[in-house]
């Protein structure tokens, strides 16, 4: 399992990389794809506790959300964006097609959207942003870095030290111990970013301890998911990682906060 993330890693970051300094179509077309698949993996989990969801309404609206958001790179278009695919998905129960259960095949379809194409489409706003006279490009690897350095904190420290365990209903290997090492990775690494990047320390700090919470408690959301559909990995596209939703379930959560509080506190 090790290797296989340890290789994916290898490859990925490469590729990544690229993409952000080039930007453009190709950057649009990996938020349109990451967003798409997670979505899709959703709607599985959805459709796996018996949920009728609306996948093709619910697909579109994320594409349009996510194609908005990157030519207009501001926020109050996504929110705009998000009310609109609202009344058009509750004006197709009307209008189209009742559900046998139209409120929650409703709800979970919405829900979706704003969960996966709302929060993920916020790494379009913080590559557009322009904070402490830096560009959003080099600014979008803190969160990702810094969530990625409290996973693998995590992971190490848990598996060497861990013996409380966190959330034992919803995830039972995740330990106490692991957690607070996640943290402690997540605040080391965000510091240094926030240096290189002319934040101030206070700030480095905050947000390594709020990116250290948040991102662990992503995790667990999406968890909490999949144990209620009662499937372990929301798919199988990563080797060693799972599924899409599997990998950003920690971003979703981690993008609008950073893009928040870099705003609000540091711009």
């Amino acid at each position: 399992m090790l290797k296989y993330r340890i290789l994916s890693a290898l490859i990925g970051v490469p590729i990544l990389v690229l993409i952000f300094q080039m930007g453009g179509w190709l950057f649009l077309a990996l938020n349109l794809i990451v967003v798409t698949l997670g979505l899709v993996e959703y709607f599985k989990l959805a459709e796996n506790k018996g949920v009728k969801v609306n996948k093709f309404l619910g697909i579109i609206f994320a594409i349009v959300l996510i194609t908005v958001t990157y030519l207009t790179g501001k926020a109050e278009f996504l929110y705009g964006t998000l009310i609109l695919g609202l009344i058009i998905i509750l004006l197709k129960q009307i209008l189209v097609k009742i559900n046998e259960s139209a409120i929650f095949s409703t709800a979970v379809t919405y829900f979706g959207v704003c969960y996966i194409a709302g929060l993920f489409s916020h790494l379009i706003l913080l590559y557009n942003s322009e904070i402490s006279l830096q560009s959003g490009r080099l600014i979008v690897w803190i969160p990702i870095l810094a969530t990625w350095f409290t996973d693998t904190g995590a992971y190490f420290v848990g598996l060497s030290l861990g013996n409380k365990a966190l959330a034992p209903e919803i995830s039972p290997k995740k330990t106490i111990e692991g957690a607070v090492g996640g943290l402690v990775s997540c605040i080391l690494v965000t510091v240094l970013l926030a240096l290189y990047f002319n934040i101030t320390l206070y700030h480095g700090v905050i947000l390594g301890i709020l990116i250290g919470v948040i991102a662990q408690l992503g995790d667990l959301s999406a968890s909490v998911f999949k144990r209620d559909s009662e499937i372990k990995d929301s798919g199988d596209i990563i080797p060693g990682h799972g599924g899409i939703l599997d990998r950003i379930d920690s971003l979703l959560f981690v993008f609008p906060v950073v893009y928040y509080y870099l705003q609000w506190f540091v711009s």
